[in-house]
């Protein structure tokens, strides 16, 4: 079942339920802006952060469960060269290019109507991102679909195409809490990731690819978050703690692991998430090779839904996608969409509530 419910003039609010679970998102943004789930008690818990209002959705900074690209997360420098061409980007991160710069997916109306399929019920949201925009080439022809299935499942799927060879690496930025509330750092996580980019101190990738083996980004058996973050600011095999804080404050996880797909026309699992306290749980399925885990590291002083004041770690997120500044890193997987060509990208977040 889905409801449309006008929130001004141009903002639209989509509630989509399939009797079980539910989410609601609007066409500012791409943005979901609820996701309640049961606990274990049966309580409808909301497992997002976010705001109550659309103005505080509209000054809000942190990209919170909106689209980010054309191109998501960091590019070095701020600039790239493609096909013999050198393109500028806005530097909104320090010296480089963040979530598409000063001019983000995230505050721009979408065109939204219901959809469904085989597979569930939701909203297709559509928007051209002109050639040009955010110093990127190509008209690029956007539609984002999040829908819901009766296996509790809420899905993800991307879709673009271009006039003009452009980078490309879309996701969502939504910012989960399995309790509704509180630290993350008490989640247990599990994750099917070998290795993950090692991060200099801007948080840009180094290039290298390194073992998750004997380092605090090992997942591969499940553990809080929070067990080995402690460790981050002296685990060898990354520096970005150490430089970020200067001092015995470990910042927390802000790294792209790999996923153990070589071919994004296919899904493989990523990992679960689960919380004792509510006992909810998401299991995580991409086409994609990586998957960017943030920790809220920057969240401290926002506030959220209630008025409450986050901290630091109050929520994680799992920014599926291509590899950081891929563009300017020959040995990564290509992120370059040409025309003739189709960008695909779907992600499946499944949950589940136990005892």
């Amino acid at each position: 079942m889905t409801e449309a419910k006008q929130l001004d003039d141009e903002i639209t609010l989509y509630t989509i339920s399939n009797g079980k679970i539910s989410f609601s998102t609007m066409n500012y943004g791409c943005t979901i802006t609820n996701f309640f789930v049961p606990d274990k008690n049966g309580n409808a818990t909301d497992i997002l952060l976010g705001f109550d209002s659309v103005d505080e959705w509209k000054v809000g900074n942190c990209s919170h469960n909106a689209i980010v690209g054309r191109f998501a997360n960091r590019i070095v420098g701020a600039r790239f060269t493609l096909d013999g061409k050198t393109y500028e980007l806005d530097k909104n991160d320090g010296k480089n290019c963040l979530h598409g710069g000063f001019t983000r997916y995230e505050k721009m109306l979408w065109q939204g109507e219901s959809f469904s399929d085989s597979e569930g019920e939701g909203v297709r949201f559509t928007r051209t991102s002109a050639d040009g925009e955010q110093g990127m080439s190509g008209n690029l022809e956007i539609a984002v679909v999040y829908k819901l299935t009766g296996k509790n499942e809420l899905v993800l799927e991307y879709t673009a195409k271009t006039d003009k060879a452009t980078p490309i690496n879309l996701t969502n930025h939504a910012y989960f809490n399995l309790d509704g509330s509180g630290t993350i750092l008490n989640h247990h996580l599990q994750l099917d990731s070998d290795e993950f980019l090692q991060a200099n101190a801007d948080l840009t990738p180094t290039g290298d690819v390194v073992s998750v083996s004997g380092t605090s980004f090992d997942f591969r058996t499940e553990k809080t978050i929070g067990s080995d973050i402690k460790n981050l600011i002296t685990d060898t095999a990354d520096g970005a703690n150490r430089s970020l804080t200067g001092g015995n404050d470990p910042f927390g996880y802000d790294h792209c692991f790999l996923t153990r797909t070589t071919d994004e026309k296919k899904l493989v699992r990523f990992g679960k998430i689960r919380s004792e306290k509510s006992g909810i749980s998401m299991e995580i399925f991409t086409n994609q090779r990586g998957c960017h885990i943030y920790t809220g590291n920057f969240l401290a002083g926002v506030k959220g839904k209630g008025g409450v004041t986050h901290n630091r770690h109050d929520g994680v997120c799992f920014e599926t996608e291509r590899f950081p500044n891929a563009v300017n890193v020959p040995k990564f997987p290509t992120c370059i969409l040409r025309p003739g060509e189709e960008y695909w990208h779907k992600t499946v977040l499944k949950l589940k509530t136990e005892n």
